[in-house]
């Protein structure tokens, strides 16, 4: 009979493979475990990792790279408070981590259609990566000041998801047979659920209002109620603040010079997870 209690199996279990630094410089997390020179381990994946990545659903709904990230990132806690930004640094050095330093891509030059195959060196592409440096601040045209930081992979999740369905339902109602007042009153229900979730979006982003005689609202009711009632042009001012912090971090794209005509251009770098790591 087998008394051992202790797997001797586990000292053979996995082993850090990468430590990066991130986008955030770890702003904004609870209990998040960095090296002393800031920088935290990434683990390879398992087969069943690899096999998450291959779920459509689970592709979906962003589990799959929670789950990925639970176990290849474990010094996150929690990896549904990943930041936006922090998202493709970490899937990148988990590829690294468990398939090499180079990755394969195919580029189409605009010029020619020409079909260029690109080797990707990731070390260099994370060695590009711009960071956080604290809090983005803007004041409204009342003389609020808000404070600002990136969303979170959850946030991301939730609003894709939404935006997802919306798509689906729009695409079922081409093909119905009801009447113009069903369709309008559906597809009016669904781009209400948008707005509601991408304001959500804008108030997870924000930590605090402060008025104009200083008092400091961080409640997220109180928020999201102000965000509701803001002017085009100050929706639009944190709006366009949103999407400069969400810049911060990898490059989304590279230059290459076409094999066939000798042109330089511009390719995105897909970042999606069926696909970079497909």
């Amino acid at each position: 009979m087998n008394t051992q209690t202790i797997n001797p199996l586990m000292q053979f279990s996995k082993k850090p493979a990468r430590y990066i630094k991130i986008p955030s410089q770890g702003q904004g997390y609870s209990n998040l475990k960095l090296t002393d020179s800031g920088e935290i381990a990434v683990y390879p994946m398992t087969a069943k990792d690899e096999l998450m990545l291959k779920s459509p659903d689970a592709l979906l709904n962003g589990e799959a790279v929670i789950s990925v990230l639970r176990n290849c990132v474990p010094d996150v806690p929690n990896p549904r408070e990943i930041q936006i930004i922090d998202i493709d640094s970490l899937m990148v050095a988990v590829r690294m981590a468990t398939y090499g330093d180079n990755m394969d891509m195919v580029a189409t030059c605009p010029h020619d259609k020409h079909e260029n195959n690109v080797q990707l060196n990731l070390p260099s592409l994370l060695d590009q990566q711009t960071y956080w440096t604290g809090l983005t601040e803007i004041e409204t045209s009342d003389k609020i000041v808000v404070k600002m930081k990136p969303y979170t992979v959850t946030d991301q999740n939730k609003t894709s998801l939404v935006s997802f369905e919306q798509m689906t339902v729009l695409s079922q109602l081409d093909r119905q047979e009801a009447d113009t007042q069903t369709k309008l009153k559906t597809a009016n229900s669904t781009f209400s659920q948008l707005i509601d979730v991408t304001l959500e979006l804008m108030t997870n982003s924000i930590v605090s209002a402060t008025t104009p005689d200083g008092q400091e609202i961080t409640d997220k009711a109180f928020i999201k109620q102000w965000v509701v009632g803001l002017s085009k042009a100050d929706y639009d001012l944190i709006d366009n603040a949103l999407k400069d912090l969400i810049k911060i971090g990898l490059p989304k794209s590279m230059n290459i010079k076409c094999d066939n005509c000798g042109e330089i251009f511009e390719a995105p770098i897909n970042f999606n997870p069926s696909d970079f790591f497909g």
